[in-house]
């Protein structure tokens, strides 16, 4: 039984396209400079690249839309200045309160 499914692997092994066609897999999947391996780490890369864009382009959008409207509304464009800016009238006092590191004290 096992002499008998060897000789029938061998027997398609002996015939030139089959061989040629195995060695041809190998030789796409492992060997070459562009091999199965990298052509799927690239596709990889390529997903999370297409995924960066995409993050990026909504980003942008909402940045846009965030300067349309501190271009439209005084009031909130000044209340951005302050809070991001830390800007202040003349006839103000500004204190900032900084939290510190986990168990450390204030420098």
């Amino acid at each position: 039984m096992k002499v008998d499914v060897l000789n029938g692997i061998f027997g398609v092994l002996k015939n030139r396209f089959v061989l040629t066609g195995i060695l041809g897999l190998v030789w796409v999947t492992f060997v070459s400079e562009i091999d199965l391996i990298y052509l799927v780490k690239s596709q990889q890369e390529l997903n999370e690249l297409k995924a960066q864009v995409q993050h990026y382009q909504l980003q942008i959008a909402e940045t846009g839309d965030q300067l349309h409207a501190l271009s439209s509304e005084p009031a909130l464009l000044e209340r951005f200045a302050r809070e991001q800016y830390f800007m202040k009238r003349d006839n103000e006092d500004l204190f900032r309160i900084v939290a510190s590191a986990a168990g450390q004290p204030p420098k």
